[in-house]
């Protein structure tokens, strides 16, 4: 009797008062948590509506610039810091003008300024910029005069008329008329601050990508024959104005261009002088030159106060470098060439 008691004890203690645990032969290893790279959102870059270089304001001083382009004229002043350049033939079919955009850049000293013309009047009817001109045509089909008056732009700078003129002045290393000069950053005073529509799309990379070209070659006339020449080294389009290089008096450098478009629009001349007028809502044929690429696209626009939209062979909106833009405005006259690079 006295053994089974002892037994009992010692099952008792072995086991203990706690119930029986019960080991897993293949337990489960829990695994390391997974750790993920956290996600980075980019904010997208802040773009100037000019020239596509990052910029963190909407509001803009900028200016429109009526520019001459004979060879009295040139070397004119400032050229090379103009955001955007139209340059369009005027009367007679000869020659062209230019109309200049500042949206960043404020020279000192622009021109020769010449008097406007009805295809830069519709151009100022879409862009509604301050606009400084010297006088502007006023006869019959012509008269830009009138349909300037009745834009009401945020401001007129007009060195004939004796409107805010008093920030030309004249050069006389030059004769007139191809001497009179605009001072942009001390007009600055007269601009508010406005804010614009985007006009063109920029990125770092072009969506205008169909061949390699060398050279583009545009004959306006037998005494007006633009060249612009790629360069490899810094990415631009040299110009060239009936073989010389086309230099910039202000800064003493080559005008040097980001983004070429070549608009393929209606012309035709009226009056005796031939002044000639541009039609430029409906859509046509546009040329695109970016960073040694080449494409033909086209360009659309709605109405006269529309703006104009651009599109490579695809179909796709344009887009361009930052930097600066030259729009040359051609008929079906104008001969281009288009060289492209040597293999």
């Amino acid at each position: 009797m006295k053994k089974s008691i002892v037994l009992t004890v010692l099952v008792f203690l072995l086991l203990g008062c706690s119930p029986m645990t019960v080991v897993d032969p293949d337990p489960e290893i829990p695994e390391d948590p997974i750790i993920e790279d956290p996600v980075i959102i980019e904010e997208p870059i802040e773009r100037s509506i000019f020239n596509g270089f990052e910029y963190d304001d909407e509001k803009y001083e900028a200016f429109a610039i009526m520019i001459e382009n004979t060879s009295a004229a040139r070397p004119q002043s400032g050229l090379s810091l103009a955001d955007i350049v139209y340059e369009i033939t005027v009367e007679g079919w000869s020659i062209s003008r230019m109309v200049a955009i500042f949206g960043t850049n404020h020279p000192t000293k622009v021109g020769p300024v010449r008097s406007a013309r009805l295809p830069f009047v519709n151009l100022m009817e879409e862009w509604r910029l301050p606009f400084a001109h010297f006088g502007s045509a006023s006869t019959g089909d012509g008269d830009a005069f009138s349909e300037l008056k009745a834009l009401n732009l945020p401001i007129r700078f007009d060195g004939h008329k004796g409107l805010n003129d008093e920030f030309y002045s004249r050069d006389s290393a030059r004769t007139s008329p191809h001497n009179a000069y605009f001072n942009a950053e001390k007009a600055k005073v007269k601009i508010p601050e406005l804010a614009y529509e985007e006009r063109f799309s920029f990125d770092d990379e072009s969506n205008v990508d169909d061949a390699d070209v060398q050279t583009v070659s545009m004959k306006y006339s037998s005494i007006n024959l633009v060249k612009y020449e790629y360069d490899l080294a810094t990415k631009k389009y040299l110009r060239f104005v009936n073989g010389d290089p086309h230099m910039d008096a202000y800064t003493g450098k080559q005008l040097a261009i980001t983004n070429i478009i070549v608009l393929h629009a209606p012309h035709r001349s009226v009056e005796k002088v031939e002044y000639v007028l541009v039609d430029f809502v409906g859509e046509g044929k546009a040329e695109f030159f970016v960073n040694g690429k080449y494409e033909i696209g086209s360009w659309i626009k709605s109405s006269k106060t529309a703006i104009t939209k651009f599109f490579n062979s695809a179909g796709e909106e344009v887009v361009l470098l930052p930097g600066n833009t030259w729009i040359q405005v051609v008929h079906s006259k104008i001969v281009i060439e288009v060289v492209p690079i040597a293999q």
